[in-house]
């Protein structure tokens, strides 16, 4: 597998996770939570398509960065099985 390849693959797995965590947000759900995930999401979308549409080869560091949110996103999934984590909802109590 090349580089460009791993990344592509890394970088949809990280679309693919905030798009299913947006389709579980909701209006109560905190903004700038919803705006990180659109965010994210929209980057990665554009990481997984740039080698092979616009011809940007992919660099070892940006491969570290999205192992490590998709790590990240797939270790933290458990907690939004049952929707937005209360923390992430306006009203919520935040704890310390």
């Amino acid at each position: 597998m090349t580089l460009d390849t791993v990344y592509t693959a890394l970088c949809a797995g990280v679309f693919w996770s905030c798009f299913c965590r947006l389709v579980r947000t909701n209006g109560m759900t905190h903004g700038a939570v919803r705006l990180g995930f659109w965010v994210l999401g929209v980057a990665a979308l554009a990481g997984a398509l740039s080698p092979w549409i616009w011809a940007v080869r992919a660099s070892w560091p940006a491969v570290g960065m999205a192992a490590g949110m998709l790590i990240l996103q797939a270790y933290t999934a458990s907690q939004w099985r049952d929707g937005v984590p209360a923390q992430f909802q306006k009203g919520a109590q935040r704890g310390v």
